[in-house]
């Protein structure tokens, strides 16, 4: 029994060493399949990488031009400091040295090797450097034999603030960006646009990387270059920008806050457009640097904020242009039907002011518009009521984005009875109408589609898109054709009629006024409650100052809109502005005539 015993032991041994055995080859198997099968191709392309490498040659971006071809974005050559990890045999000690040596935090250092895409990538350490630091490596070269130093294309912007805007700017792709469609093709530490046109049409000014293909030895360094193919340059893209009327516009302003937009009302191409204040776009070419991001990114003045077509200010009187059009079409007056202002409307229990305290007596449509009348348009508002104004206020253009070929575009807001009911879970009152009706209260609106709502009534009622592109590649850009809204040649012409009495019959915008060329226009004023972002000042809570305006009457070649913030009355403030952009665009001067109303 004892020898039974003994054998069942042995044998039980030898199953479980046979299993062991087995299991083991399995998992030799198992590795060497993994090695071989899965990961073969990488450990080939590493082997590979022992001896030939791949260098890309990054392209220059396509150039912005203006209209006449004037050169508002170009590529200036620049030095690349980078380093391949791969071959570092002490990466703490290079960092901590090339630290000291470019001045450069090592946790920065760090973050950059870290986000490199794959092996036998070179990581830029520090981009844009300057030629005093690539002499210090260059004298030091024996010491940083696995640093190198690059030349590539960086985005230049030669006007500097001037356009910043609708120009935009490039900056290092974001981890955001890497995983959108709209930047397939992309690698950590590309340049792409960031905001404007660079960044609506990235796609387009995208060149076509070169390539040079190397011999290295087992450090990684290159013996010989067997290969090369040439970067291909990106398109240029021209604006419809004019580079003269773009100076102007900035000139104007005088450094004060404020945004205006000139256009084409027969087609809707940007002429001009600023925002004020802006930025420099250089700063961030080569990756801006945090404290100065913050800085940017928290000013009060919000200098990255585009005016243009993401200010949502109160229209005041120029939202007068929309109640005119509104009443005429709706029947609720004529061009003869007149009112009396005594200074004042009292009507729901308060008491409503006209921005003339002594009044202006009879006043018919054309007066009040060229005078501004407020108690004229408080008795249309109560008129229409609030769901035909915001119905009209629609149709032409305004709670909806214009569809400027440019990012991040909002809405405004055209207030109506659905509207508060849905947000605010409360009826509309009436009274809320008569402030409505002068452009104050709830309704809001960028520059952009107050132009646009000019532009309108210039070229005999139709919504043009506005647009930047004008040739990619040198082929037109496409761009929406005008669309009609239905006014009357009746209402157009009162209109017409009533903007041009604001300028020449001393109305509230005699102030832009041109010695040769007869302007069209309309004075607003905004009122401001608080500032949002601080303690208000006396001036923060001054006015905003409008005027929008076409010109010349009778064949109509531009329409603005110009908004001085915190400037008090648009007869002041914008009209002169407006002046000065239109004394550029006709190379006239301005009328000498005598002083008239303020808005």
């Amino acid at each position: 029994m004892r020898i039974y015993e003994d054998l069942r032991l042995v044998q039980t041994r030898l199953a479980f060493l046979q299993s062991a055995l087995v299991a083991t080859l399995a998992l030799l198997a198992g590795v060497f399949w993994h090695l071989q099968i899965l990961r073969g191709r990488s450990f080939k392309e590493l082997a590979e990488n022992n001896r030939n490498r791949v260098v890309p040659i990054a392209a220059p971006r396509g150039p912005l031009l203006d209209r006449g071809g004037h050169v508002l974005v170009e590529n200036r050559p620049s030095f690349n400091i980078v380093v391949e990890p791969e071959h570092v045999e002490d990466m703490d000690d290079l960092v901590a040295r090339l630290a000291r040596l470019l001045r450069v935090g090592e946790a920065q250092i760090r973050e950059r090797i870290t986000r490199r895409e794959g092996p036998f990538r070179p990581v830029v350490i520090r981009s844009d450097a300057s030629l005093e630091d690539v002499a210090a490596l260059e004298a030091r070269r024996l010491e940083f034999p696995d640093v190198s130093v690059d030349v590539v294309p960086l985005r230049s912007y030669p006007l500097a603030t001037a356009a910043a805007h609708s120009l935009g700017r490039v900056g290092e792709i974001s981890d955001r960006q890497l995983q959108s469609k709209d930047f397939d093709g992309h690698k950590p530490g590309d340049l792409v646009g960031q905001a404007g046109v660079e960044l609506e049409y990235n796609g387009a000014l995208r060149g076509k990387d070169g390539l040079r293909r190397l011999v290295v030895n087992s450090r990684g360094r290159e013996v010989a270059e067997v290969g090369r193919v040439s970067p291909a340059d990106g398109p240029s893209l021209t604006l419809t920008l004019d580079l003269e009327l773009q100076a102007a516009a900035e000139r104007a302003f005088g450094g004060r806050a404020g945004s205006a937009v000139a256009l084409d009302p027969r087609s809707g191409e940007i002429l001009a457009m600023t925002s004020i204040p802006a930025y420099d776009p250089n700063v961030f070419a080569t990756g801006i640097d945090a404290a100065l991001w913050s800085k940017l990114s928290t000013d009060p003045e919000t200098p990255l904020l585009n005016r243009v077509i993401q200010g949502q200010y109160a229209p005041g009187s120029v939202f007068k242009i929309v109640m005119a059009a509104a009443a005429l079409e709706e029947g609720v007056v004529t061009r003869r039907s007149a009112f009396y202002c005594p200074g004042y409307l009292s009507i729901y229990d308060s008491v409503f002011r006209c921005n003339k305290p002594a009044g202006h007596g009879m006043v018919d449509l054309h007066r009040a518009l060229a005078q501004s009348c407020n108690v004229y348009f408080y008795q249309v508002g109560v008129r229409l009521e609030i769901d035909r104004i915001a119905r009209w206020s629609r149709r032409l253009g305004l709670g909806a984005p214009a569809g400027i070929d440019l990012p991040h575009e909002v809405s405004g807001l055209v207030p109506s009875s659905e509207w508060k009911l849905r947000t605010q879970r409360v009826p509309w009152y009436a009274g809320e109408t008569v402030s409505v009706a002068i452009g104050q209260g709830q309704v809001t609106a960028t520059p952009l589609q107050l132009a646009r709502l000019v532009a309108l009534v210039a070229n005999g009622g139709r919504l043009v898109t506005p647009h930047l592109a004008r040739e990619i590649g040198g082929r037109p850009a496409a761009a929406p054709p005008p669309v009609g809204v239905g006014l009357k040649a009746e209402t157009l012409a009162a209109l017409r009629d009533g903007l041009c009495a604001v300028v020449n019959e001393r109305g509230t915008g005699w102030r832009a006024q041109l010695a040769e060329v007869e302007v069209c226009g309309k004075t607003g004023s905004a009122q401001v409650v608080a500032s949002r972002l601080r303690q208000p000042t006396a001036h923060d809570t001054l006015p905003h100052g409008w005027f929008v305006a076409f010109a010349p009457r009778a064949d109509p070649r531009i329409a603005l809109a110009v908004l001085v913030e915190h400037g008090g009355s648009g007869a002041e403030a914008a009209a002169p502005v407006a002046r000065e952009i239109l004394a550029q665009f006709f190379k006239t001067t301005a009328a000498p005539v005598a002083a008239a109303v303020a808005d």
